[in-house]
């Protein structure tokens, strides 16, 4: 056994005390944030069995059938009771994650049965990267775990495992090593379900092999050896290379391979392959006998790597350069079963065949472009359709199918962030098509465009980046200031152009605002000197609409167009908020305008009347109250370049380590309110913003509930740090 892990002994039942399983949600880890903690948690029961005290030690097998979680016992307990109740409880945790939550009772049930329990002390080692793959694949009952690669003798992490995640599952199915290191971070519980059992659960339930073969989404670690084309489109969308995208329901239908297969002998050269490739245009070529079984594939990049690098002939056979044996399937197959074939045996092509085996004839071909073709509501592949789209008709149906996978993501509770990332891509997507048919449509109507550069700027949420529901629009437009003899038509061909921006958003489903803030209103279709008025005056007069419009304009950022314009309006607005001195008391003041969200009795304050009565405004009364703070403490560090609340509370966190834990808890508690607002949103087919309390379970109101605690804290900060108490209140 290696030095650093842990000695995997057995629990049997005779040792059996208390283990601290997290299985309905009730018990909460140390890395939970305060807010979501209730005051005087008491401690972890100690272990025991009867009236003796037991130490378990690192790496402790449980099974299920021999042993059950009980807080105290007496006496022998018959082995039928022990397994039932741990398996139940078991259970009753897996259920709570996807893709668990798929799976019939029975089915759970029975793979609850065969669940392992793994205790790691904190730095214990769970697999080395390069070790065997080992037969069971990991979820993470309680604790934290971290992912980390060796790049240049130093571990590089790559992904942090929380309660409900799931590890280990590339080198299972793979059968290949380890090509990361898991370490408990802190004192953990790791359920391992053998692979027997879960390989032919896969199998038995499309939705759970969907789940998988689309990317290991909602936090499940996946490294994978090389990038390839199709994990390169579905990293499109985010920094983070362990975020992954879902399929839709109806990705389990059949994949149809391309029946035209372009194939050679194996006594042909690789030059012929080669020609045969160019003349048709493809990317592989089959190696077939004679009588069309397949014996090897040769790709683009088998060319590549060993014809163009030297190491091979290219008068020499084909067979020198071919893959083999090659991975074959019978048609039929479903998105989810291709890609998890693909991914197993790390390939972009399948050969299709009569039965299934190399054995029999060649029928047609997979291709990871097909994947991504028959895929559609990646986001990835979104953001190239609304790019290429060649009409306002379908620009709107692109994006009523982001909508059902934005939903759909929120379901699968993937993180806000990625979402919110996400919607954001797919949004600047939409306006940049939109711009760019508009400039067509002005230049066929013989309306020139200005010489003079301009920048899109996306306002309030979608400028934030934290835009879930297609609410009504915020924007504006900056350009450059042209020649006084030129600024009469220059304005009037951006307004033309912000017009049928704003139409063409409409037309896709957001609302023009009723406000009039938008690109198409001539006060916010501005050159970049009438924009340094508009702020001018709003920062040296901060009176109640002044202070009103700040909190709107100064969540700008650029969806389009020239940054430097939208740099230079930042810069000086920070000049302009150091040279007026009390403006950032005024701001903050304005910042704490919003009615606290809890009554003295701790309840949801809800309206009195009209048509949202008994309605929480979770956007008035939790939202803004968040997302002010945190815009007018990063105004005040003059910090540019943060507009979406979490990352402005994650920069916060770093400029003031006093405060970190409490920054961190409001990016926390802001997602949570994203994440409801959004689902309310979309279960109403509304803004989402008024919430029926009693539409929400007791968790849900607790948790909202010791969320709102954050707010209190940052203003009771804002309240001190800009001498509120003394200054106006």
């Amino acid at each position: 056994m290696k030095k650093g892990e842990a000695s995997p002994e057995v629990l049997t039942k005779k040792e059996l005390i208390y283990l601290p399983i997290n299985h309905s949600g009730g018990g909460l880890c140390s890395k939970t944030p305060n807010f979501l903690r209730k005051p005087h948690s008491p401690p972890v029961k100690p272990f025991r069995h009867g009236l003796k005290m037991t130490k378990i030690t690192s790496g402790t097998l449980v099974n299920q059938r021999e042993a059950a979680q009980i807080p105290l016992c007496f006496g022998p307990i018959p082995s039928a009771m022990l397994a039932h109740s741990l398996a139940t409880r078991t259970a009753d945790f897996l259920r709570q994650h996807p893709p668990f939550s798929y799976l019939p009772e029975a089915d759970l049930y029975d793979m609850a049965l065969q669940v392992k329990v793994r205790f790691f002390r904190a730095e214990d080692l769970i697999f080395r990267q390069g070790d065997p793959a080992r037969e069971d694949v990991y979820v993470l009952n309680k604790g934290q775990v971290e992912i980390a690669q060796e790049v240049d003798g130093s571990a590089q992490p790559i992904d942090l495992c929380e309660v409900g995640d799931i590890f280990g599952v590339r080198a299972l199915l793979s059968g290949q090593p380890y090509v990361a290191t898991a370490r408990a971070v802190e004192d953990s519980l790791v359920y391992a379900i053998p692979k027997v059992i879960f390989e032919p659960l896969m199998q038995k339930h499309p939705k759970v092999a969907v789940f998988f073969a689309s990317g290991f989404a909602a936090g499940m670690t996946i490294v994978r050896d090389e990038p390839g084309h199709l994990r390169q489109a579905r990293r499109t969308l985010t920094q983070d290379a362990n975020r992954t995208l879902l399929f839709r329901e109806e990705d389990v239908i059949e994949l149809k391979p391309h029946e035209e297969v372009v194939f050679c002998l194996p006594h042909n050269t690789v030059r012929e392959a080669a020609e045969i490739m160019t003349e048709y245009k493809v990317g592989s070529i089959v190696v077939a006998n004679e009588q069309l079984h397949p014996v090897g594939i040769v790709t683009a990049t088998d060319m590549t790597r060993k014809v163009g690098t030297g190491k091979v002939s290219i008068d020499g056979l084909v067979t020198t350069v071919m893959n083999q044996p090659v991975q074959t399937v019978q048609a039929g197959g479903t998105i989810a079963e291709v890609i998890l074939v693909m991914m197993k045996h790390n390939i972009r092509h399948l050969v299709v065949t009569e039965d299934g085996t190399p054995h029999s004839r060649f029928v047609g071909i997979y291709s990871e472009h097909d994947v991504l073709q028959a895929q559609g509501n990646n986001p990835a592949v979104l953001v190239k359709r609304l790019r290429k789209a060649r009409s306002v008709a379908e620009l709107a149906e692109i994006r009523d199918r982001a909508e059902d996978l934005l939903h759909a993501y929120l379901q699968q509770e993937i993180s806000v962030d990625f979402i919110t990332s996400a919607a954001t891509e797919i949004n600047d997507a939409l306006i940049h098509r939109a711009i760019e048919m508009a400039q067509a449509a002005l230049q066929a109507e013989g309306l020139e465009a200005p010489a003079q550069s301009f920048c899109w700027l996306s306002l309030g949420s979608e400028g934030r980046g934290e835009q879930l529901l297609r609410t009504d629009q915020d924007n504006a437009l900056l350009y450059e200031d042209p020649p006084e003899a030129e600024a009469e038509a220059t304005a009037a061909y951006f307004l033309r152009l912000g017009k049928a921006v704003t139409d063409t958003l409409e037309a896709c489903g957001f609302a023009h605002c009723p406000g009039e803030i938008m690109a198409s209103n001539p006060k916010w279709n501005q050159p970049l000197s009438g924009w340094k008025a508009h702020f001018a005056r709003w920062i040296r007069e901060p009176e109640p609409k002044a202070l009103m419009h700040g909190t709107i304009f100064f969540d700008f950022r650029a969806g389009y167009g020239d940054t430097r314009l939208s740099e230079a309006l930042t810069t000086y607005l920070f000049d302009l908020v150091e040279e007026a001195g009390t403006f950032i008391n005024f701001f903050a003041q304005n910042a704490l305008g919003n009615p606290p969200p809890l009554s003295f009795f701790k309840q949801f304050i809800v309206e009195r009347g009209g048509k949202h009565k008994d309605g929480f405004d979770i956007k008035l009364r939790g939202m803004m109250p968040l997302a002010d703070a945190a815009r007018l403490l990063l105004l005040h560090h003059r910090e540019g370049g943060y507009v979406n609340t979490a990352e402005r509370y994650a920069r916060l966190a770093e400029l003031e380590p006093v405060h970190a834990a409490l920054f961190e808890e409001a990016a926390m508690a802001y997602e949570l309110m994203i994440r409801y607002r959004a689902l309310n949103g979309f279960a109403e087919g509304n803004s989402g913003r008024y919430i029926k309390p009693e539409s929400l379970n007791k968790i849900e109101r607790q948790t909202l509930k010791y969320a709102f605690r954050t707010i209190d804290e940052l203003q009771s900060i804002i309240r001190t740090r800009f001498s509120l108490n003394f200054f106006g209140s």
